[in-house]
This record gives structure tokens, sequence and C-alpha cells, in this order.
């Protein structure tokens, strides 16, 4: 189907789910180092209790707080870049045809949402899965250049991203829907319990929901009844 990105960028995401939490229940930049059914605990040795705790962190992480099984990162960098021109004007994901890479896709991402970039200029992003070295932009630049051509030496480089797990692996065999509801009684849900993408993520987070919502219904209701 077709994919569509939010027109106040990804971050637009997680701040919607904040909007519905009081703002003093929101805890910034604070790691958690221990996890249990009913309370974290932080780095500064805090302890934050509620009625059911959800692991919404990568894999590796998941697996330090929560003890399942470690999950495989595939890492992944991602170079942007402004130009006063677009190398298309389609809205579409421009694959590397001979699969040599490094970079693998590309997409103008001010050809799908105007507000990613100012009037007159466009945002171009480059992703090279399984590359995150020192080198990646001048490799990037080298490698778009073969495909269109001279312009590329007039774009301008914007930022840069190194992201170590930057997606669950998923060779054979893959198994999605993993459990959620952990035996230690802690919730976990992540792409690493579905599947690698943003649909996985948004799906496991509301597999686990309706998970959470109907422990605490049963839980609930043996309580009434002592």
């Amino acid at each position: 189907g077709d994919a569509v990105v939010p027109a106040a960028g990804m971050s637009a995401i997680s701040e919607q789910l904040a909007s519905h939490t009081p703002s003093e229940r929101i805890h910034l930049n604070t790691r958690v180092i221990s996890a249990n059914a009913h309370s974290v605990v932080t780095a500064s040795g805090h302890t934050i209790s509620a009625r059911a705790v959800i692991v919404a962190v990568e894999g590796p992480a998941a697996s330090q707080l929560t003890g399942i099984t470690m999950v495989k990162s595939r890492s992944v960098g991602c170079v942007y870049f402004a130009s006063d021109s677009a190398p298309t004007d389609k809205k579409l994901i421009i694959l590397d045809g001979t699969g040599n890479g490094p970079v693998l896709n590309i997409a103008v991402m001010s050809n799908i949402s105007p507000s990613y970039a100012p009037a007159g200029q466009h945002l171009i992003a480059a992703a090279l899965p399984g590359h995150i070295g020192d080198d990646i932009e001048d490799v990037a630049c080298q490698q778009l250049q073969t495909m269109f051509g001279t312009q590329v030496s007039s774009w301008r480089h914007l930022r840069t991203y190194r992201i170590e797990h930057g997606q669950p692996d998923q060779s054979p065999p893959f198994v999605p829907k993993k459990k959620q509801h952990l035996d230690s009684g802690v919730f976990v849900c992540g792409d690493h319990r579905d599947t690698a993408s943003i649909q996985g993520a948004l799906f496991s987070g509301r597999r686990c929901a309706d998970t959470v919502r109907d422990v605490l219904t049963v839980r609930g209701k043996q309580e009434s009844r002592k």
C-alpha cells in the first residue's frame, strides 16, 4: 500500500502520544536501569511505580531490561541533503538498481511533504543500510553522482545519522507476533516483537496496549472479589 509521513515530521508521532498524558508524568532524558511488573528504577536511583510497566525500546536494550532473547540489529546510515532543484518530481523511493550500494534507496522528502523544506528548496534523503562508518558522506556523494550526474555537486550536506540499531534482524526462520506479556509481569513491545518497520512498531504497540487492558481488567475483577 501507500506510505505516508507526518507533515510536522516524525516527532509528531511521539508528541501526539505525549499530548494524552499530563506533562508531570513524562520523564525525559531519564535512563532506566531495571524494570519489574509494577515499577522501574532510574539511573539516579529513583523508583517510578505504575499499574503496568511496558518496555518499548530497541531489541538489545529490551533484552537487558527484561531478559528476553537478544534480537540482532541491523545498522543504517542516512545522509540528508538540501538542493535548489530535485533529481525527480515524483513521490517515490528510488532504488539502486545495481544492488551494489552503499546507498540503496533515495527519496526526495519534500516531494512527499512540502513542509519538509522551505519554499524553493528540496530535502533529499539517502539511506545506507549496514553503513555507519566515518566516510559515509563521501561514498554516498560518489555513488549519487553516478546516478544523478553533476547536479549532486551543488547539493548541500545537512546532516548524517548513524543508527547502530536501525532495525531488528529478520533472517529466516522469522516468527512475528512474539509474546508481549512476560512471565515476570512486564510487558514489552517494539518492531523486534513484530515486523522490522514503523508499521511493525505501531502494530506491536497497539497489540501490547490491548493486552495490558485485558490483563488489568481481569486483575481488577479478581481484586473486587476479595
